[in-house]
């Protein structure tokens, strides 16, 4: 089975957007510790800064199905809650020539 990637997409209220960024980066702290995890990244739009993608590669589903349950991730939705425009999550396979 493939790993599976995702790319989150947040945009954020400007006046949460130094508070989120703390919150982000902690999430990407814990996110990446987990055992399924093969990549977890933050990018800020540059031309954008209320905007942050995520990167994310996981081992397979059942390590994106743990992330989802566990606690840090559940933390990060009630922390997000009312405070962004808008969360767009896209998941992924590769479907290139280097199969990863």
């Amino acid at each position: 089975m493939s790993n599976i990637k995702i790319t989150a997409i947040v945009a954020v209220k400007a006046e949460h957007r130094a508070e989120l960024l703390d919150v982000f980066t902690a999430l990407v702290g814990e996110s990446r510790k987990e055992s399924g995890n093969l990549r977890y990244d933050l990018h800020q739009d540059l031309q954008n800064p209320n905007r942050f993608v995520f990167f994310e590669n996981w081992k397979d589903q059942a390590a994106v199905d743990s992330h989802n349950a566990s606690a840090h991730f559940q933390n990060f939705l009630k922390a997000i809650d009312g405070k962004t425009e808008a969360v767009d999550i896209v998941l992924m396979k590769d479907v290139s020539d280097n199969g990863n």
